[in-house]
């Protein structure tokens, strides 16, 4: 990713049971279009050397909605940068040449993005990255177990540990459950506190 927003965003796309595809940075090879637009909004097209590159687009998602395939843009751009004139006048070409073609287009509102959703997002991702195998029932069962140990005063380590010896499972299997939980809402936990072992653990329904 480009920036910490795009990873954000990237993450909690990946997390929509909707989702068929991402794609980031996208380009426009309609560059004739996009040129003509650039002169209309009065932006600067990228050229290398003295031929026009494509504009790109951060995000093109893919998703399957009502039994249909659709696609949408969305553009990613930190809180100030969204306020910048000049870039909102190259976000106008994008809209542009998107509405052309009935693509639905979004500038996304990043201004509750942070550093520590980032890393809550990656905290639980870990179970994709450790080759881990998901098994739906079994995650239900997990979810069960460990919301039947759970209180707001007690570290993750413990509650997974708890729930490994209810399921008679190890450990480390049980740490990749609990991360494809909460990857997978199985677990509603909350993306504004931090999420680490040693600390404990806020639900959304218990989030302040």
């Amino acid at each position: 990713m480009l920036s910490e927003y795009e990873a954000i965003y990237f993450h909690l796309m990946e997390r929509k049971s909707t989702l068929l595809d991402l794609r980031e940075q996208w380009p426009i090879l309609d560059i004739d279009r996009t040129l003509e637009l650039c002169r209309q909004f009065g932006v600067r097209h990228p050229f290398r050397g003295p031929y026009p590159e494509p504009l790109t687009i951060d995000f093109l998602i893919t998703e399957m909605v009502n039994d249909s395939v659709t696609h949408r843009a969305a553009s990613i751009k930190t809180p100030s940068d969204a306020l910048d004139p000049e870039i909102r006048r190259r976000l106008a070409v994008e809209h542009a040449w998107c509405s052309e073609r009935g693509i639905p287009w979004t500038l996304v509102d990043t201004s509750a993005f942070t550093k520590t959703m980032l890393a809550t997002l990656r905290f639980m991702r870990t179970w994709f990255s450790n080759r881990y195998e998901p098994d739906q029932d079994r995650a239900a069962r997990f979810s069960e177990y460990f919301l039947g140990e759970y209180g707001t005063n007690i570290l993750l380590s413990e509650l997974i540990r708890k729930t490994a010896r209810l399921m008679c499972i190890n450990e480390a299997e049980a740490q990749n459950l609990f991360r494809y939980c909460a990857w997978s809402a199985h677990l509603d936990v909350s993306l504004t506190h931090q999420l680490e072992l040693d600390r404990p653990l806020v639900l959304r329904d218990a989030d302040t």
